[in-house]
């Protein structure tokens, strides 16, 4: 009797935990920065296909490439037999909901603070069956965030103006990763007032409110190191415009550390 009691127990608790979920085995990223946080969870072996701009790490320009980040080519995605999509939010939600609806399995995240990413990553962990790789990576960025912020130690606020793109002008604001590492790092956001992320900016508020610093992120050095109205700037007086890799602070990875490390060492050296 007591036999049967505890197989019946066993079949029940079988029952309420429903069937185990298999890992995915075929992976689509979507974005860069998926694919570069699928390869840091270890799972980069089941990545089949990727988009034009998936560059990092080195590996993912072997695999299969179904798209840029704004376009897809259905028929090439779904000729990989993915068990698993995987997109960024904020991006190609079309082609998500359309896959969705042919019954492809879909995954989003769309972090937009450094809190956010280190969550994404447990998500995304967890969706492709690497959850305890994705708590250590965002245990390993917490650690690695308190241990820069702690040795930021300035008088006041350094100005600093981050341009992400020329024409139109645009900028970082509050509500985004960019902006946060801008403040993480002791510098004061000159678009910090802005009533979005990522806002377009004017050249005379740029001006007005004259940056000590300016970080460009598009490659552009030569062409604003010439514009004729910065030159009274104290970043431009001073030399302190700087041209960046613009991977490590447009991607929610682990990199943006690296990003943030960076802007600190450029704070640090205003004004020299």
């Amino acid at each position: 009797m007591k036999k049967q009691w505890i197989v019946t127990f066993i079949f029940l608790l079988i029952l309420s935990t429903g069937p185990v979920q298999a890992a995915p085995q075929r992976v689509v990223s979507l974005a860069p920065s998926i694919t570069e946080n699928l390869f840091a969870l270890g799972v980069g072996d089941q990545v089949v296909g990727v988009t034009s701009w998936c560059d990092y790490p080195q590996e993912a320009a072997s695999r299969a490439v179904v798209g840029d980040a704004m376009n897809l080519n259905l028929e090439l995605l779904l000729s990989l037999e993915p068990d698993l999509v995987v997109g960024d939010s904020t991006l190609v939600q079309t082609h998500l909901t359309r896959l969705e609806e042919l019954g492809v399995p879909t995954f989003v995240i769309g972090p937009t603070t450094i809190a956010e990413v280190q969550a994404s990553l447990i998500e995304l962990g967890e969706a492709v069956g690497a959850k305890e790789k994705g708590e250590d990576l965002a245990s390993k960025m917490e650690n690695r965030l308190q241990e820069l912020t702690a040795g930021v130690q300035r008088p006041r606020r350094i100005r600093v103006f981050m341009e992400i793109w020329n024409e139109p002008l645009m900028t970082v604001g509050p509500g985004s990763f960019m902006h946060e590492l801008i403040v993480l790092a002791g510098g004061e956001n000159i678009a910090g007032d802005s009533p979005t992320a990522w806002p377009v900016f004017s050249e005379e508020l740029v001006i007005e409110r004259d940056p000590e610093v300016v970080i460009l992120t598009s490659y552009n050095l030569e062409e604003a190191l010439a514009r004729p109205a910065w030159q009274v700037t104290t970043a431009m007086q001073n030399g302190d415009v700087y041209e960046v890799n613009p991977d490590l602070y447009s991607r929610t990875t682990p990199r943006l550390l690296e990003a943030l490390v960076e802007m600190i060492e450029i704070l640090d050296a205003t004004g020299r």
